[in-house]
């Protein structure tokens, strides 16, 4: 929501706007007393370069090796000019043009045009687009239904017309950050990370692993290549 937004959490922090005169700085601090890697934002309606910037520039002037990672807005019903009646015109072709339009690849390549390519794109929305198709191949075992608001199905890809991902769904959203930020296949984990269960089940769960490095391997912006297919990215070997 807008309380986590880059916008809105810049404001607070450094008291301006709508927090006039009542600063919280509590990540600009400690972004400013502490060595960090890596920053990561979720995307918000409308947003704009600036937003990103404001906190890069104050990131890098503490740790200036740190990279910036922003997760890609997945297709949501709000882009439709009718909400469908049935789950069958939610077609895997429709997801992925609507895919497109989400794609964040015009704020990122204006920040990294800026910031010499140090801004990366975590693309849950490529896996969400994958999930869709996998799903109409009977390839999501225990998954019921694409959109619950339109299928009623509780265990659906989508759980309301807002684009809440339905139960289950936030591994893939785990396995798309990991294998973006480490550059690893999360397929070759080996540690038992969810103890077995009816749902999700370890098939769903590797289906789930399967399409997140797929997701970033097809973007681009994710910054990850695997040329050789070891699982790890050709710049971290």
């Amino acid at each position: 929501g807008i309380t986590g937004s880059t916008r809105y959490k810049w404001e607070q922090e450094n008291g301006i706007f709508e927090f006039d005169s009542k600063p919280t700085p509590k990540l600009l601090s400690s972004i400013a007393n502490s060595q960090w890697d890596a920053m990561m934002w979720g995307p918000y309606f409308n947003d704009r370069a600036v937003y990103y910037s404001c906190w890069i520039d104050f990131c890098l002037k503490y740790n200036p090796d740190m990279k910036f990672y922003v997760s890609a807005a997945w297709p949501q019903l709000y882009q439709l000019e009718r909400v469908p009646t049935s789950e069958n015109e939610l077609t895997s072709d429709l997801m992925v043009k609507f895919g497109r339009v989400e794609s964040y690849s015009g704020i990122v390549n204006e920040l990294n045009a800026k910031y010499d390519d140090r801004v990366f794109v975590m693309p849950t929305c490529e896996a969400m687009v994958l999930c869709v198709q996998y799903y109409n191949e009977g390839k999501l075992p225990g998954i019921e239904g694409i959109h619950k608001t339109i299928g009623k199905q509780e265990r659906s890809l989508w759980r309301d017309r807002l684009g809440h991902l339905g139960p289950g769904l936030e591994r893939l959203e785990g396995y798309v950050f990991y294998a973006t930020l480490y550059g690893r296949n999360p397929e070759n984990i080996k540690a038992e990370i969810f103890a077995p269960r009816e749902f999700p089940s370890r098939e769903l769960d590797q289906r789930f692993r399967e399409i997140a490095w797929k997701a970033v391997l097809r973007n681009p912006l994710s910054g990850v290549t695997d040329a050789d297919q070891n699982g790890i990215a050709d710049d971290r070997q």
